[in-house]
């Protein structure tokens, strides 16, 4: 897997609230099977967000959700919403991903200029299904000069997100949890 240069401490800090967040905005998405989040800064604001889901006004009925092939034709990814939703100038902007981008999506950043990719680490049960696709999207950031920023789960410091949404560390948990799955 390719890796940037290893990020400074403050990188390190943002990166993980950054990661932090998308992980939040994962849990809107209501696909039963792939939760995605992804959220684009420019430095340390906030330009945009955007999970998986079907587009404004189609129904996501369990039906649909549970046709696997069905699904995904009607499914915009993470990635795309949060370049949707932009609406400006994107480039040398960063985008914080939950799962590292498709092709699809890595063709659309490289499109829109962002100038660095960050995710956490696949798992191993994911890269037995996607890892063709993954090196491709791997190989269109080098040859665009994208950077990318690769975390391993226990890389993540969560405390270091300083992001609740409930007393008690909510969002603490919901993280742990998603680190744990994938």
């Amino acid at each position: 897997m390719t890796h940037s240069t290893e990020p400074s401490a403050a990188t390190k800090k943002w990166d993980t609230r950054f990661l932090g967040l998308a992980a939040h905005i994962s849990a809107w998405s209501k696909d039963p099977s792939s939760q995605v989040g992804a959220v684009i800064t420019d430095g340390n604001r906030i330009v945009s967000l955007g999970y998986n889901g079907f587009a404004a006004g189609v129904a996501d009925t369990s039906e649909r959700l549970v046709d696997r092939a069905r699904k995904l034709n009607l499914t915009i990814h993470a990635e795309e919403n949060a370049l949707i939703f932009a609406k400006r100038d994107l480039r040398g902007c960063t985008v914080y991903v939950t799962h590292p981008p498709c092709p699809r999506c890595a063709s659309k950043l490289i499109q829109d200029e962002i100038g660095r990719v960050v995710f956490i680490a696949p798992s191993e049960d994911f890269l037995s299904r996607w890892a063709e696709d993954l090196e491709l999207s791997y190989e269109m950031y080098r040859e665009a000069g994208v950077a990318i920023t690769v975390y391993e789960p226990e890389e993540i410091n969560v405390g270091n997100a300083r992001i609740t949404v409930a007393p008690g560390g909510f969002f603490r948990k919901i993280l742990e949890q998603l680190l744990r799955r994938i």
